[in-house]
């Protein structure tokens, strides 16, 4: 054998061309395999990237469904409109403007749920009562970060519109569960809707609660103002710093 070679059975018997030669074995009977994995891996790589993607293609086309609504529900009224500024959105009439945020937050409704389709239903009920009384009650009855509002909104909505005895049923459920509602407003709207019915004992009773441990708030000035009117002679019964005029000279005016 000619020096430098090696012959084929030293070859034959290399720990490294045995192992070699082993691997190419078995990566050979299961190359399908493999080749199936890797095109799997593959696919499921792309498919998230693209998940992904379209995830965030969505969360920015809410978003910005969302900051449109919220434009136009901050939108200005005026007529003449208002010299035009970019970025501004103005209306002639209320109407037109509860008309054009409803439909806005309609479309933000496939991102937002409930949340949008209260706000909408809060424009709606100015051109479309029944319709926006129905989504409000329905949202109400949910569970969703916007049920809590969604029933003070219809309660508020029955007080104003004379329906004052479906006000306190709102009132009373939201009672119950409160959510996220403050229950001094909740209190506030119940004294309201007995005001409205002529139960001046009721509401006087909540107005001097409510008077008497919302120091200087602005419900508190509220609760003050309509016990003053309905029950002057309750007013005498708050702690002095309460009372209008306290530790003042002059007259008391009585705030609108």
């Amino acid at each position: 054998m000619a020096k430098g070679k090696i012959s084929a059975q030293t070859l034959k018997h290399d720990p490294l061309m045995e192992q070699y030669v082993k691997s190419s074995e078995w990566v050979k009977g299961r190359s399908r395999p493999l080749l199936t994995w890797v095109v799997v891996v593959a696919a499921l790589v792309a498919g998230f990237l693209i998940v992904r993607a379209v995830m965030a293609s969505q969360e920015r086309k809410a978003g910005a469904a969302l900051a449109e609504a919220f434009k136009i529900d901050n939108a200005v009224v005026a007529d003449p409109l208002p010299p035009s500024t970019r970025g501004q959105i103005a209306f002639k009439t209320e109407a037109e403007k509860h008309k054009a945020a409803y439909e806005a937050f309609e479309r933000a409704v496939s991102y937002y749920g409930d949340l949008a389709r209260y706000y909408g239903a809060v424009h709606q009920l100015y051109f479309d009562a029944p319709k926006a009384e129905a989504t409000l009650k329905a949202v109400a009855d949910g569970n969703s970060v916007a049920s809590s509002q969604a029933r003070l909104a219809l309660a508020e909505h029955y007080r104003v519109s004379g329906k004052f005895n479906e006000a306190l049923a709102e009132y009373k459920k939201l009672k119950d569960k409160p959510g996220d509602v403050a229950p001094l407003m909740i209190d506030f709207g119940i004294a309201q809707t007995h005001e409205a019915l002529g139960q001046t004992k009721e509401a006087s009773d909540i107005f001097f609660n409510i008077a008497k441990d919302s120091t200087k708030t602005n419900i508190g000035t509220k609760a003050l103002t309509h016990l003053t009117r309905i029950d002057p002679s309750r007013v005498d019964e708050l702690p002095t710093e309460e009372k209008p005029g306290a530790g003042r000279s002059g007259s008391f005016v009585m705030p609108k």
